[in-house]
């Protein structure tokens, strides 16, 4: 039985990551106080997924705040360290796994992050100065959602698990992960169309005043924008990675169908705030515009995925920076046309009527 140490006890660490797990010995690492003391309290709880599948209870495991000495000694001994805890907070984590390194009297662990982003190893770099650490990435495809006042999830029936295997050195043994020899290609592919599609979704889903995602993602004219955009990125995907063109399709078609879900109860607002980071140009919305220009393509609906997503951080007071700054690695010409969409957004025009006139 290994030593399972989950970093970030949220909707992705609790209700993803563990149910890999649920053989193991598992300790929940947390800087939230509130949420541990009761994973101690309750002991236990549960993973539903609608009609598809029965619901999971996971009680396989103990649960300490990050910093408490509790926490470093289940570092210590771990044999695999899952990492969840939200891209922009993963370098805080370094001196804390470097001091449980510092006491361990073990041998190798592998450290794998679990999170939204791309090159997220990279923020713990500085581990591998210890030559006994395995340092790999993940890729997270399913949806989990908390549950209002409870430590259940709610979560897409998936258990695909999808890791670095030339990064880490060897496979994993645990079921339902998959050993990747060329991750960073299929998390490129993930970015360009699931998450891509994911924007499509969320920004024009906010504009047209939608609250539930699966609504909005079913709405006819959003869904019109998602077939547009993937009839010209697909190509560009096939090319760029030399994938089939029938494995793409069916790659994308998984993503529309997981969106257009209405078991799965998600939001817009859940999906769309962190927007500056969401504008980057290794993000969803800028490194599918970057491809399309590489394969000489142009999509006007992704280009009004992109206004809508700055019309959503203005309304929303998110922005960071100027938004034209965001858009600097685009043509001149594609910066017009979503500065022109912006306005006809602001006059509350149609889609339809944005992308016709």
């Amino acid at each position: 039985m290994s030593n399972i140490v989950l970093i970030g006890a949220g909707q992705t660490g609790r209700g993803y990551l563990n149910r890999f797990f649920k053989d193991e010995k598992v300790t929940f690492l947390d800087i939230d106080s509130e949420l541990i003391e009761r994973l101690q309290q309750e002991k236990k709880y549960n993973i539903f997924f609608g009609k598809q599948r029965e619901t999971l209870t996971l009680d396989n495991f103990k649960a300490y705040t990050v910093d408490s000495k509790q926490g470093l000694d289940a570092l210590a001994q771990a044999d695999l360290v899952m990492i969840s805890v939200g891209q922009k907070n993963l370098d805080s984590l370094v001196p804390l796994i470097q001091k449980a390194l510092a006491i361990r009297q073990k041998g190798d662990v592998d450290i794998l992050t679990a999170e939204n982003g791309v090159h997220t190893k990279n923020y713990l770099i500085p581990l591998c100065q210890d030559k006994r650490v395995h340092l790999a990435e993940t890729i997270v495809f399913c949806t989990t959602l908390k549950q209002e006042n409870s430590l259940d999830i709610f979560s897409e029936d998936l258990d695909y698990l999808p890791y670095d295997v030339v990064s880490l050195g060897h496979q994993l043994p645990y079921k339902h992960t998959v050993a990747e020899k060329n991750l960073s290609s299929l998390m490129q592919r993930k970015i360009y169309t699931y998450n891509c599609l994911s924007a499509v979704v969320t920004y024009l889903g906010y504009y047209k005043g939608y609250e539930e995602y699966a609504k909005a993602a079913n709405d006819s004219e959003i869904t019109m924008c998602m077939d547009n955009i993937l009839q010209k990125l697909n190509a560009c995907i096939c090319k760029e990675y030399e994938i089939d063109v029938d494995e793409q399709a069916k790659f994308s078609q998984m993503a529309v169908a997981k969106f257009q879900n209405k078991a799965i109860v998600d939001t817009i607002e859940r999906n769309a705030r962190d927007v500056d980071r969401k504008l980057g140009e290794n993000e969803r919305i800028l490194a599918p515009l970057c491809i399309l220009k590489k394969y000489g393509k142009q999509s006007d609906a992704l280009l009004l995925v992109a206004a809508c997503a700055v019309y959503y951080g203005q309304k929303t007071s998110t922005l960071l920076k100027s938004f034209e700054k965001y858009f600097e690695i685009l043509p001149k010409e594609w910066f017009t046309q979503i500065v022109d969409y912006l306005k006809k957004l602001d006059n509350q025009m149609t889609i339809i009527e944005v992308l016709s006139v």
